[in-house]
C-alpha cells in the first residue's frame, strides 16, 4: 500500500467513525470501527523501519484510550504525516493480537 493509499485509507476510517446509520449499537459500531482501524495500522507497521523496541512491557491500554490514540494517529496519516508513530499503541495492538492466537 503506498503512502498516498494509507492516507486515503486513514481520511476513510475517520469519516467512517462520524457515519452512525448502521443501526447497530454505539458499542457494536466503535468496535468495528477499531478493528477497521487497527488493520490499517498493522499495514503501517509493516511498511515502517521501526529502531529499537515498542514498549511492550506496558499495561493494555483501555477501549477508550484505544479508540483515541486510534482517531489521533488516523488523523495524522489523513492529513499527511505519515511517518507519525505511537509506539504505545503499536505496543498495545501487537499484544492484543498475540494473545489471540
Amino acid at each position: 500500500m503506498s503512502l498516498d493509499a494509507f492516507a486515503g485509507r486513514a481520511a476513510s476510517l475517520i469519516a467512517g467513525l462520524n457515519d452512525t446509520d448502521t443501526g447497530q449499537s454505539f458499542a457494536e459500531e466503535a468496535q468495528r470501527w477499531i478493528e477497521a482501524a487497527e488493520t490499517c495500522v498493522l499495514m503501517r507497521i509493516d511498511q515502517l523501519r521501526l529502531i529499537g523496541g515498542l514498549p511492550r512491557h506496558e499495561p493494555p491500554l483501555t477501549v477508550e484510550q484505544r479508540l483515541h490514540r486510534l482517531q489521533d494517529l488516523l488523523r495524522l496519516w489523513a492529513e499527511g504525516c505519515l511517518y507519525a508513530v505511537d509506539e504505545r499503541l503499536f505496543a498495545d495492538i501487537l499484544n492484543r493480537r498475540r494473545e489471540r492466537r
